[in-house]
């Protein structure tokens, strides 16, 4: 077997891929029955933290490899290069000296080649070789003093054979041929470096990005394992369950996932409370004025009433039927603005206009209970709105307002920029009873009626319809003291993101 022979063989047996090949093949053959170590491998193996990580491996072997092929590829032409111009370099030099000293320095050179790699002859103008190592001239050897590959055979080495080298001629001024050459084993020397370097540094590589996949799969396979038990408690009715978030360390895509579909989560419970609060608020709501109805109709069935009482029974249920329709409508009206669907009207306009539509629909109003009603209007940026919404939201809470005030009291209704920011506020304030601190966030809820206010006609959904419509427009419903009295304020703090585009130019 020749050396380079051997070289290839010894690089084949250290071949990484071949090496990979293998060992899949091996995993591929399998050894023995799959239990629940393999289907644990198995998992791990199709997640897409190992996937990625098999990518990055699979990159990283093959940028190696032309890595590698690039250097094996320039050091090649480099030491090429080097090689021959020793060539050439020697082959002038001898070419210089006499034939006595040329055959001194052939002796030289071939007996002190201890790795037989140099070829050194003298060949007579005929062809016959005079001195050296070479059986005899190439015949396609050209005589130009340059280095060509051609193959030929040492005298030495009978048994190798002819083989390629890198040989240059020269004629010397007596006609005879020097020949000087080197063969490619240093090329095989430095493709087995090569190969060696390649295997060392890819092998470990590849071995530690496989076990960083197996890690980083096992890692997230067991957070989703917690989630998806988290997930499985939630579907049997623990809505209360939520997923796992860890509570140190930087936040991942998992844990933003995480967040946000708690997020939805703390919704979907609050919106299934808000259900079974409202359908035993309906219940009982609805209960009141439907008991008094059948009261009404049962008794005007007798037929013992005069008919002036008659009409006066059926008008007063049909009173209550109108009550019993009023909490139905707002309930669907609240539901709709809830779901957003009443954006069609929406467009920029000034607020101004609404207030100031507000002050001639309630003056009147105002002054039949005697209380005192004032306006005041300053520049505010425009809102994207929609008109008649808006109007019913800030009328709702100017009507509460003169409804609770008592005669001789006063209601003030504002829109002004906030200090600070400039962002608008609408204020409602009055001279009533007020709502105690630990009611303020409970009268936006559906049927919810202050203690004080519990004698008073109403559904107890008016202030949940403007909270609805107040969401819509990205305003912040805020209830305080007016001591003595109440102040409601609509903040458009994030009303500014849904301005259209010609509330660039106010």
């Amino acid at each position: 077997m020749s050396l380079s022979s051997a070289v290839s063989s010894s690089a084949g047996r250290r071949n990484p891929v071949a090496w990979l090949a293998r060992l899949g093949a091996w995993a591929a053959g399998g050894r023995g029955p799959a239990g629940p170590s393999h289907d644990r491998w198995h998992e791990i193996a199709r997640t897409t933290s190992f996937r990625l990580a098999m990518v990055f491996a699979c990159f990283f072997a093959g940028s190696s490899l032309l890595l590698f092929a690039f250097i094996y590829w320039r050091a090649t032409v480099f030491e090429t290069n080097r090689i021959d111009a020793l060539i050439t370099e020697d082959a002038r030099t001898l070419a210089n000296e006499d034939q006595d000293a040329i055959l001194a320095l052939i002796n030289t050179h071939v007996t002190g080649d201890f790795h037989r790699v140099g070829y050194a002859a003298l060949f007579a103008p005929d062809g016959h070789r005079i001195a050296g190592n070479l059986e005899e001239a190439p015949p396609d050897l050209p005589v130009d003093g340059k280095v060509h590959v051609v193959r030929a055979t040492r005298t030495d080495l009978p048994a190798m054979g002819a083989i390629d080298v890198r040989l240059a001629a020269l004629r010397i001024p007596n006609g005879n041929i020097l020949v000087i050459g080197r063969n490619g084993q240093y090329m095989v020397i430095l493709r087995e470096v090569v190969v060696h370097a390649l295997t060392m540094g890819a092998i470990p590589a590849m071995g530690l990005a496989l076990a960083a996949g197996v890690f980083l799969a096992w890692r997230t396979q067991q957070r989703l394992k917690a989630v998806h038990r988290a997930a499985e408690r939630i579907m049997s009715g623990h809505l209360q369950e939520r997923l796992p978030i860890p509570g140190t360390g930087p936040q991942d895509e998992l844990d933003r996932l995480s967040i946000l579909f708690n997020g939805i989560l703390d919704e979907t419970e609050r919106l299934m409370g808000e259900i079974k609060a409202t359908g035993d608020e309906i219940a009982h709501d609805l209960r009141t004025p439907l008991t008094r109805v059948r009261a009404r109709l049962e008794r005007t069935q007798k037929g013992d009433m005069a008919p002036e009482e008659t009409r006066e029974t059926v008008g007063k249920a049909i009173g209550g039927l109108d009550q019993a329709l009023a909490i139905i409508t707002a309930l669907l009206r609240i539901r709709e603005l809830e779901n957003s669907k009443r954006r069609l009207g929406f467009a920029t306009m000034d607020p101004a206009e609404v207030i100031l539509l507000l002050e001639e629909l309630y003056q009147p109003v105002a002054e039949a209970k005697d209380i005192a009603f004032t306006v005041t209007v300053s520049p505010v940026p425009p809102l994207f709105a929609d008109r008649d919404l808006l109007m019913e939201a800030v009328g709702n809470l100017v009507d509460n307002a003169l409804k609770f005030t008592p005669p001789g009291g006063r209601v003030s209704l504002t829109l002004t920029p906030r200090e600070g920011d400039g962002a608008t506020v609408i204020r409602v304030a009055d001279s009533g009873p007020g709502i105690a601190p630990h009611e303020r966030d409970l009268v936006f809820s559906r049927f919810y009626r202050s203690d004080r206010t519990r004698h008073l006609e109403g559904t107890g959904l008016g202030l949940s319809l403007v909270a609805a419509i107040a969401r819509l427009h990205g305003l912040s419903p805020r209830i305080g003291d007016n001591a003595p009295g109440c102040v409601v304020e609509l903040v458009a703090e994030e009303a500014a993101k849904t301005l259209g585009p010609a509330s660039a130019t106010i």
